[in-house]
């Protein structure tokens, strides 16, 4: 992720209690005191404030205040002193140090609550190496431009490749970043780099009258920061509903780079493929993709880093693929087709021609058909839920406990009375005479239909089909759940979530039930025109006049 952008929105309020004040309050994220006033569990009327009253009233009412307490005592274990950090690097700055040596260290100290909060992981030298890679030719006249900086990877790799000290221009909003990567320059050119500014590039380039030949960064990724002010970055920088921190810095970047000009960043994977990055994917796709790479996790990222290296020109079809050892080209237009505009880059040329081929055949979606709803969040499962059954309980299951066929034995069992958990989603829709549930954590597809009226957890979710779609919900469950919905999911999507925006895209071949009255695996295949092969599938050799013709009901 990126590298300590400490500022880069406005400060809260200090009218009545600030949000941060309150999650510091009951020790919890300030996302949490967020989502609480969303949830109408706080009183949060004016921007960045909450009652104190209200929160006070509510920590009190919820049985999980000792859950609460408990994450406090973590996050307070959780911390660093960042006075003495920054003496102490600052010393080894003025001893004339190694400058690498105290980027590791300085970034080796920083706390994992710190790093979560500002988005800071600095990036290792081998990718910033393979990123340069796409920069050739003479650049010793070019501009360079690194716009979170964090301990300099990026700004010595520019002097190491050709780029001269003059001409190259970074920010970061963190003072002892800003420090090390000064430190860096000098060590290695002798000279001082006035350009190594400490400050907020979202906000200094609104200002800034000159492009760059040149923008290599690994932007922050997922800082925490109030929404207002993320969509108020947004409208500035055109990025529609893509909030996340690293979308904001693209597109600041793209402002001021240069007519065929070089962009490169590190991503995480869900800018190729979540649906809250379609936005910002679909400027990304009006330039010209020379390259995307994946580089799996490094140090304690729980997400697989990704590599866009781009041109500021027109689009051209061929798009080269990394993974590892593993080279493809792909066509650039392919991924504009796909839903949300996915970069689907792990997919090679091939399975994408059969994905591409599925969405021209006629089909529906969820998209407008189906009634949807979280799984109950309690706020405490250790002291609501219960193993055993009483009188006024019920069983209430987990996405672990769905399978294809329908529920396993049940283990965990809630008191009927729903008032006291922390999210609950209209009751009438878990009592449902007939809803489709399905695991929310999972890598695939896994749903069945439920007609038991059944209570679930949030590590579940549930849609009830419309009675105007021309299915039934068993007939979308056994569709989603074969083998052919999974294989599609994975190579579009490939996420840990089943997310409703993702089910919603998924084609569902209505015409398939027109001519088979049950479902099979082999007789959908044999519908479509595809066949397994390797693993995989791929479309059958046929003249392609009518491929539904010929077949009869079965």
């Amino acid at each position: 992720m990126g590298k300590g952008q400490l500022s880069l929105f406005a400060e809260e309020s200090d009218q009545m209690i600030s949000i941060k004040e309150a999650s510091h309050h009951v020790g919890v994220s300030v996302a949490s005191i967020n989502n609480w006033i969303r949830e109408g569990l706080l009183n949060g009327e004016h921007k960045g404030v909450v009652s104190r009253a209200s929160l006070d009233q509510f920590t009190t009412r919820m049985t999980g205040i000792g859950k609460l307490k408990s994450r406090a005592n973590k996050l307070r274990k959780d911390q660093h002193d960042h006075i003495r950090l920054t003496d102490h690097i600052l010393d080894a700055i003025q001893r004339g140090e190694n400058g690498e040596k105290i980027s590791q260290e300085y970034e080796q100290s920083l706390s994992e609550s710190y790093r979560n909060r500002e988005g800071v992981y600095y990036t290792p030298k081998k990718i910033v190496d393979d990123m340069f890679k796409q920069i050739k030719g003479d650049i010793s006249a070019k501009s360079f431009l690194e716009p979170c900086c964090g301990g300099g990877e990026f700004v010595v790799a520019a002097l190491e490749r050709g780029f001269r000290p003059e001409n190259i221009y970074a920010f970061d909003t963190d003072p002892n970043a800003i420090a090390i990567t000064r430190h860096r320059v000098v060590s290695l050119t002798g000279e001082e780099c006035k350009n190594i500014i400490c400050g907020n590039f979202l906000l200094l380039s609104q200002s800034i009258d000159k492009k760059f030949d040149y923008i290599f960064s690994n932007p922050p990724w997922g800082k925490k920061a109030d929404k207002t002010e993320k969509e108020r970055w947004a409208q500035i920088y055109q990025t529609g509903s893509s909030l996340d921190s690293c979308s904001l810095f693209l597109a600041a970047a793209l402002r001021v780079l240069n007519t065929d000009g070089l962009l490169g960043y590190l991503l995480p994977e869900a800018f190729f493929n979540v649906a809250a990055f379609a936005d910002i994917r679909k400027t990304v796709l009006r330039n010209n993709i020379i390259q995307v790479a994946d580089y799996g996790k490094f140090s304690t990222l729980i997400t697989r880093a990704q590599s866009l290296v781009l041109s500021n020109s027109a689009p051209q079809e061929e798009v080269n693929c990394q993974i590892g050892a593993t080279h493809y080209i792909r066509k650039q237009s392919s991924f504009s087709t796909l839903p949300q505009s996915i970069i689907n880059f792990l997919t090679d040329s091939e399975d994408n021609d059969v994905i591409s081929y599925l969405y021209t055949l006629p089909h529906r979606t969820l998209r407008g058909n189906a009634r949807w709803a979280l799984g109950i969040v309690t706020g405490d499962n250790k002291n609501i839920l219960k193993a055993e059954c009483g009188a006024e309980d019920v069983p209430i299951y987990r996405g672990r406990d769905i399978t294809k066929n329908g529920f396993k034995k049940p283990t965990r069992y809630i008191n009927r009375d729903l008032s006291h958990c922390q999210q609950v989603a209209d009751v009438s829709y878990y009592l449902a005479p007939e809803k489709i549930v399905y695991r929310f954590i999972n890598d695939s597809i896994v749903c069945c239909v439920d007609k038991s009226r059944s209570y679930i957890l949030n590590s579940a979710n549930l849609f009830i089909v419309e009675d105007s779609f021309p299915l039934t919900n068993q007939q979308v469950a056994d569709m989603l759940n074969s083998d052919l919905m999974t294989w599609l999911f994975k190579h579009i999507f490939r996420t840990h979530k089943v997310l409703r925006g993702d089910l919603e895209q998924l084609p569902l071949f209505t015409g398939y039930f027109d001519v088979y009255s049950s479902f099979s695996e082999d007789s959908l295949l044999s519908y479509l025109h595809i066949t397994r092969h390797d693993g995989t599938y791929r479309i059958k050799k046929i003249a392609f006049s009518n491929p539904f013709q010929g077949q009869g009901k079965s």
